[in-house]
């Protein structure tokens, strides 16, 4: 599958070398991330979104009849919100906490860096001064580390022999790669889907884009995958005009 992902990538890049570049822009966004979780995980935990930042370089270059494909090189934070679910609970020990303590809340925050490689292909539709675009295309990212914030909430009896309950919260790094001790493996490959409007100048354009990325690999053994929605505000200034 990998060698697969690399075709068109290798296509891109060896086209950039020999066709006409039409255009070179930047385009700063937000990124909306989760995971997809394995049936393990969904029957303990809920996921939902968790924003970061993104930042890309792109280039544009022109196949004709409105067609273009666009090699990207991009900054994107992943990551997801995680909470128990409210059913669950764990006995103290299982967290380093005393026999009659009971975790009733387990919650954490991660945020992933990475160093993403996507080969848009697109087709541009409109005309004057608006325009918009579909595009589909495959990816290579490469994690490079992150953070999480842990949040446990524990029940206990009190001096009082009331119920007590405190939450406690640590933070912790993420180490991504293929070595023993890395929590979550660097590399996923994925498939993106996106589209935008664009507002068409004399010496280039902006955009409004928003992009859908689908990771296809696991990040951890036990079965969770990227998800990733991006929106972003783009600008592609024309080249040979």
């Amino acid at each position: 599958m990998k060698k697969l992902f690399l075709l068109p990538i290798l296509f891109a890049f060896v086209t950039a070398l020999t066709a006409q570049i039409s255009g070179v822009g930047l385009r700063p966004g937000i990124s909306l991330s989760t995971y997809k979780l394995s049936r393990d995980w969904s029957d303990s935990y809920d996921a939902s979104l968790r924003p970061g930042a993104s930042v890309a370089g792109f280039v544009e270059i022109n196949l004709g009849n409105r067609f273009t494909v666009q090699p990207e090189i991009a900054f994107t934070q992943r990551g997801a919100f995680l909470k128990s679910e409210s059913s669950i609970f764990w006995q103290g020990p299982e967290f380093g906490y005393p026999s009659d303590h009971d975790v009733i809340d387990y919650r954490f925050k991660e945020t992933l860096n990475y160093l993403d490689i996507p080969v848009m292909f697109e087709k541009n539709f409109g005309g004057g001064n608006l325009g918009a675009y579909l595009a589909l295309g495959p990816g290579l990212s490469y994690g490079f580390g992150g953070k999480g914030r842990e949040e446990i909430t524990v029940e206990f009896p009190s001096e009082t022999n009331a119920i007590d309950t405190r939450t406690d919260f640590s933070e912790y790094e993420i180490e991504m790669g293929k070595g023993r001790y890395d929590m979550y493996k660097g590399f996923d490959l994925n498939l993106n889907a996106g589209a935008g409007l664009l507002w068409i100048m004399e010496r280039g354009e902006i955009g409004l884009d928003v992009r859908y990325t689908h990771g296809l690999k696991l990040l951890s053994p036990d079965g969770l995958k990227n998800r990733n929605l991006l929106i972003g505000l783009s600008y592609m200034h024309y080249l040979g005009q």
